[in-house]
């Protein structure tokens, strides 16, 4: 899950005392405790662990039992604090400062450059796929670095693209944008990080506004005779058989079926209505 400003985000939904379904444990635990360390940066690091089980514990999670959680807790405080024995055992990481802050973007952007190298491309699914990654690099804002460690976040992205493949076909498309020299691969064999080269330049020709269905957001935008559906729930694109289309099909659906109800609905107030009106007469 991609989160353009974490902090109206995690806001809203600690306000809410409600997980959102398509947030994991894992992420609101790393965006709530970022919160509240940021509003008090003076705050121990037991008492912002504690906070932060409290506010999980207070959202009765379905399946959610501390105590499976609470090293998670622990963890995610600890990149906060800078431990002597830590740092002498370079046991700990080094964190950057920017990873101890909430996102607060507007947008990504998509520059000309990027586009262009992106229409070169031979086929929809490497677009598509291109389109994501830099979409998601520049999210990431790690020098172009897109770091996955396993195969479930690699898929991730795939779905960011609106691409379904194989595990073996995925690893196809990946290799033809390597093998042309439009990604690279990390050196260390335990991960699955892929780095693109981000254009640097100040003609934005695209802003991502909304994190989600990525591939159909640039099939929309820039491949001729298709747009995005205009419902932001859904965002599959949309073949254009009329000048005036702006919903998919499924959307165009509802969209009729809740006017009818609606025009039902004005009918029958019209009818009562005619019927008061009949027998105070």
């Amino acid at each position: 899950m991609y989160i353009l400003n974490e902090k109206d985000y995690i806001r809203s939904v600690l306000a809410s005392k409600k997980k959102p379904e398509d947030l994991s444990i894992g992420y609101l635990i790393v965006l709530t405790a970022k919160y509240y360390y940021i509003h008090n940066e003076n705050i121990e690091k037991e008492q912002l662990v504690k906070i932060v089980t409290n506010k999980i514990s207070d959202m009765m999670i379905y399946g959610y039992q501390e105590y499976k959680w609470i090293r998670k807790i622990e963890k995610v405080c600890d990149i906060f604090y800078d431990n002597e024995k830590d740092k002498k055992s370079n046991k700990k990481e080094e964190i950057n400062e920017k990873d101890k802050q909430l996102r607060e973007l507007k947008y990504v952007p998509i520059y000309q450059e990027e586009i262009d190298l992106i229409n070169s491309l031979p086929n929809d699914r490497q677009k598509k796929l291109m389109f994501t990654l830099y979409a998601v690099a520049r999210y990431m804002d790690s020098d172009g670095w897109i770091n996955k460690k396993d195969l479930r976040g690699l898929s991730e992205i795939f779905k960011l693209a609106n691409i379904t493949l194989t595990s073996d076909k995925k690893n196809e498309l990946l290799h033809e944008l390597y093998k042309n020299g439009y990604i690279y691969f990390g050196k260390q064999i335990d991960n699955l990080n892929i780095r693109v080269n981000l254009a640097e330049s100040d003609n934005v020709v695209y802003k991502i506004k909304e994190f989600s269905n990525l591939g159909n957001q640039y099939i929309g935008n820039f491949k001729k005779g298709y747009r995005q559906c205009a419902n932001p729930s859904c965002g599959k694109r949309v073949k254009m058989t009329a000048p005036n289309r702006i919903y998919c099909s499924k959307c165009a659906e509802e969209i009729d079926r809740e006017k009818a109800k609606d025009r039902m609905k004005k009918l029958r107030n019209h009818k009562m209505f005619e019927a008061d009106s009949m027998k105070n007469a």
